[in-house]
């Protein structure tokens, strides 16, 4: 990836392996990606001055002006790897001399051509029910904006958009989370015939500050999901909203750099200067350039099937990227699906060695809990919600007890974490949906939304989802991993969602004992079965902060990875091994 960053527009010259010189001009702020298939080379001159320099595979370049005004330079952008200098080469006669850009000699020269096609995907565009104007009016609009963001992608990335769908979705308009609406989103929307799709919704306000003004899971996710409605967006800066979520799509993360449109806030009012220009900084540029050679030369269209050299390096460039930005949590979240995607057989080896029959183990939980769901939803007596979370469990365990293998524990741990996510979260989760779509289909999944009522702990539905997601996941991805993704959740809440919450944090980590001990043996099946009780796995909340912000959290804790943060996470995670469940002698 080359970079400008002097102010004014530079042309350089390429050299590929075995072709002719080409000349390639950067706009001042842009980044263009050169692909090669062996070696390049940059030549360029200034003033007496000639340059040429080796580049390689995956790096950052960028071409600045010395101090004096006049030199130019090009440097390279540290990414996690010894610096691999490039070697400046001195121009020895004429001959190369007359071939360096701004020579008077350029007759026979060609601009750089496509060799590298670019990549398209399909988009469907969707526009929810509440969007007040007219098709003839949404639609034309809608369709210019995936243009303009297209030849934007197709520059930086060799990726670009095609409509080859434009339709509506019908949302909950009593729904208030974000988050929310975007899982109803991928519930009820297809992406055929496209690969990608795209809603949005006048649902929702785009109100200026910390808030989710468009939202997508992780790079190559099926879809996005954006704020429409606003009275004081232009439309270039949801333009530069839309960028930026195809961005994420992409695998760009959050950049310190304040002109670049993966800064973390958008909203203010950087699209309404004169001459204002949407514009990846290098890194990301990289990135998504990287991701669209990964589509182009592979057909790679899920996150899972990226190569191992280009997942290595993507690590090494998130890393570098959580090192600059330690309070954002988008490098860290990134960072954590590659550590999943890239380790499937560490993942693998945390499951009983015969998945077929896991998966028939599991299956027979969540059937029996089903079952169990639409007793009480016919009962005449109607029991408290708590009441209900244990019902739910003391009925896997009995059904558990009834399974002749040895995946009990493991298959009542994975049923009660599908059962109770009524929010997509596990079924749209990398390496995690498969499996769960073969425990439970879609169809099974909103039949069961609509029996299953609201079991809650401590009277909060949400900390139902937390523990039993969070002990699901201990099952399928470890320890490690679950904590990780707790964190790095409640990390991106403080960033306009809900908020960070040590609640969650209480919930997450009482989820994760709780499965650590039934694995372990420590608790047992016939136990829960026999006298499973809320407040003895979660613990009171009294004190437990929630919804913080960024700030909140830098003010109040120092911010992640600070110790005053996690010896508070800490304090949460001793208070749930004082419970009476885990208050056992050994």
């Amino acid at each position: 990836m080359l970079a400008n960053r002097t102010v004014a527009t530079i042309s350089v010259e390429i050299v590929r392996a075995g072709k002719l010189p080409e000349d390639l001009t950067i706009p001042s702020g842009d980044s263009q990606p050169v692909f090669f298939q062996s070696s390049l080379q940059v030549r360029f001159g200034d003033m007496l001055k000639r340059h040429q320099f080796a580049l390689q595979a995956g790096n950052a370049y960028f071409f600045v002006r010395g101090a004096d005004g006049e030199a130019l330079r090009l440097e390279q952008i540290g990414l996690g790897e010894e610096a691999q200098d490039a070697k400046t080469l001195r121009v020895k006669n004429q001959k190369d001399k007359k071939n360096l850009p701004g020579s008077a000699t350029k007759k026979g020269r060609k601009k750089v051509p496509d060799t590298f096609d670019p990549v398209t995907i399909t988009v469907k565009i969707l526009a929810d029910d509440n969007e007040p104007t007219h098709r003839r009016i949404w639609e034309p609009k809608l369709r210019q904006r995936i243009a303009e963001a297209s030849e934007i992608l197709e520059r930086q990335s060799g990726v670009r958009l095609k409509v080859v769908e434009v339709t509506t979705w019908k949302s909950n308009k009593k729904q208030r989370n974000f988050s929310q609406t975007l899982r109803e989103f991928e519930r009820n929307v297809k992406t055929q015939p496209a690969q990608l799709a795209i809603g949005f919704s006048s649902q929702y306000q785009a109100a200026r500050g910390r808030s989710h003004l468009g939202v997508t899971r992780w790079p190559m996710h099926t879809h996005i999901l954006l704020r429409e409605r606003s009275r004081n967006l232009l439309e270039a800066e949801k333009l530069e909203l839309l960028v930026h979520e195809l961005g994420h799509y992409l695998g760009a993360s959050h950049s310190p750099e304040p002109q670049s449109v993966m800064r973390p806030m958008l909203t203010r009012g950087q699209q309404r200067g004169v001459g204002s220009r949407i514009q990846f900084d290098p890194v990301n540029a990289l990135i998504i350039a990287m991701i669209g050679e990964e589509m182009r030369q592979h057909g790679v269209r899920d996150v899972r099937k990226i190569s191992k050299p280009t997942i290595q390096r993507l690590r090494q460039i998130y890393g570098i990227l959580k090192q600059a930005m330690p309070h954002d949590p988008a490098a860290q979240q990134y960072l954590r699906i590659l550590n999943l995607v890239s380790a499937p057989k560490q993942v693998a080896n945390t499951l009983p060695k015969s998945a077929a029959l896991l998966l028939h183990d599991t299956r027979k939980v969540l059937s029996h809990l089903v079952t169990v769901a639409q007793q009480q939803q016919a009962a005449s007596e109607k029991i408290s919600s708590d009441e209900l979370t244990n019902l739910y469990v003391q009925q896997a365990a009995l059904s558990a007890t009834n399974l002749r293998s040895g995946n009990a524990k493991q298959a009542m741990l994975l049923a009660l974490g599908i059962f109770m996510d009524d929010t997509h979260t596990l079924r749209t989760a990398p390496l995690l949906g498969t499996f769960i779509g073969r425990v439970e289909s879609e169809q099974q999944y909103s039949e069961r939304l609509e029996i299953m009522g609201n079991p809650t702990m401590r009277e909060r539905s949400d900390l139902t989802k937390h523990f039993f997601v969070s002990a699901h996941l201990v099952v399928a991805g470890g320890k490690l991993a679950t904590v990780s993704a707790g964190l790095a959740k409640e990390m991106k809440d403080s960033q306009g969602g809900t908020g960070f919450s040590f609640i969650d944090m209480a919930a997450n980590r009482a989820g994760i004992v709780f499965a650590e001990h039934v694995l372990a043996g420590k608790i047992s099946l016939d136990d829960l079965a026999r006298k499973f009780h809320v407040d003895d796995y979660l613990p009171t909340l009294r004190g437990l902060e929630e919804g913080l912000t960024a700030d909140d959290l830098q003010k109040n804790y120092g911010g992640a990875g600070q110790p005053t943060l996690a010896e508070e996470i800490d304090q949460i995670e001793q208070r749930v091994l004082d419970l009476p469940a885990y208050d056992r002698p050994e």
